[in-house]
């Protein structure tokens, strides 16, 4: 199974996945705070997308690089920035930094350069399994929901250790919800009708878990730290609508004859479980974490 690329969710991703301003915030915050950042931190995001984490991050003052396989995401946050008044620098062709491994002649890594002083932010089209980076070039690596979707998890992993200098952190994050919330119930019970009929919504990757166990087996402890958590509204006939319409990554590489009737004993299972309240926004509590692995 090849990695996935978010260019069909481009449109849709900030909608789908995004943060409230002051959670965003705050976000960007524990980051820093985790990283040990200052001015002089040089940050690489693997998996940068639409720059939900590393738009409010650089605008702390930061120097941060942003890699991505999906231009379409990284289009999206190129009008973010410049909607938010960050420059587009002259262009300059790869290699012009000194952390800037020289590209193979037949290889042209498209870059795009901004710059909202004192911040810098630095955009490439790159396999984070192959990152075009010379040895020990950052002090932090930013993670979000990006190793479940990679095909070969392990070489991405070993590229962020070569690109890290010494004492250098990895920060894995994620958001989920309690088990018991509405989101989590909903989702559960639709992969339960997946595999009933035959289908699988495993993507390439693993879980954080997995990649906190790998890395213990290679001698490196992760610290998880709660950042925070904020309630959010949810209507239960929206998640289904949601989920029908194929906005989440693993439901992908469903074929539609599994996929079509799947949502139908969705639909049925839902109007029997929730009644009348499945028009009825229900709150419940979503969580950020942060995982700090230091090498």
């Amino acid at each position: 199974m090849p990695s996935l690329s978010f260019d069909p969710a481009a449109q849709f991703y900030d909608a789908t996945r995004g943060y409230p301003d002051d959670v965003v915030l705050k976000i960007a915050q524990s980051i820093d705070v985790a990283a040990l950042g200052t001015p002089q931190t040089a940050y690489l995001e693997v998996g940068v997308g639409t720059g939900r984490i590393a738009l409010p991050l650089a605008s702390l003052g930061r120097t941060y690089t942003g890699a991505d396989i999906s231009e379409k995401m990284l289009a999206q946050l190129e009008a973010k920035l410049q909607a938010a008044g960050w420059q587009q620098r002259a262009a300059s062709p790869w290699g012009s930094l000194p952390d800037e491994q020289p590209a193979d002649p037949a290889s042209d890594f498209a870059v795009r350069r901004f710059q909202k002083t004192p911040a810098s932010l630095r955009l490439i089209v790159s396999d984070i399994k192959q990152l075009p980076f010379h040895d020990h070039s950052f002090d932090a690596v930013v993670a979000v929901h990006i190793f479940h979707l990679v095909d070969g998890w392990e070489q991405a992993l070993q590229e962020v250790m070569r690109v890290l200098r010494p004492g250098g952190r990895l920060l894995q994050c994620w958001d989920t919800y309690e088990a018991d919330a509405i989101t989590e119930i909903i989702n559960a019970k639709w992969r339960g009708f997946i595999q009933e009929l035959g289908g699988d919504t495993r993507r390439p990757g693993v879980s954080t878990r997995a990649i906190k166990h790998w890395l213990l087996e290679h001698g490196f402890q992760t610290e998880d730290e709660l950042t925070l958590g904020w309630p959010q509204q949810v209507v239960p006939r929206k998640v289904i609508d949601m989920i029908a319409q194929r906005y989440w990554s693993n439901s992908w590489q469903i074929s539609d004859d599994i996929f079509t009737p799947s949502i139908e004993r969705l639909r049925s299972w839902a109007l029997e479980y929730f009644g009348p309240n499945i028009d009825v926004a229900q709150t419940q509590e979503r969580r950020f974490f942060i995982s700090t692995t230091i090498f």
